[in-house]
């Protein structure tokens, strides 16, 4: 090391490692908030796409004729949904 030359000193070293650390907080606080605004929406476009399923099922199952509902794909009786007389 040559002499003459002018280090940094203690205090200086410290402000710039504060500098860093105060944009890196930053930073992290905000991926997090997008994180989460991010996870939010995908709870949001699932509870959409369940109400709009539900809702078709719903429509569907009222339009099945009475005489179908208690038979199966061949046609028998379904024990389980066959009212007893």
């Amino acid at each position: 090391m040559q002499t003459g030359q002018k280090q940094f000193s203690i205090i200086e070293r410290f402000v710039v490692v504060a500098i860093i650390l105060l944009v890196g907080a930053m930073v992290i606080q905000n991926v997090l908030h997008s994180v989460k605004v991010s996870e939010e929406r995908s709870v949001n476009h699932a509870a959409v796409d369940y109400a709009a399923v539900k809702s078709m099922y719903a429509e569907q199952r009222q339009t099945v004729p009475p005489n179908i509902a208690g038979a199966n794909a061949t046609g028998a009786a379904n024990i389980r949904n066959t009212p007893i007389h």
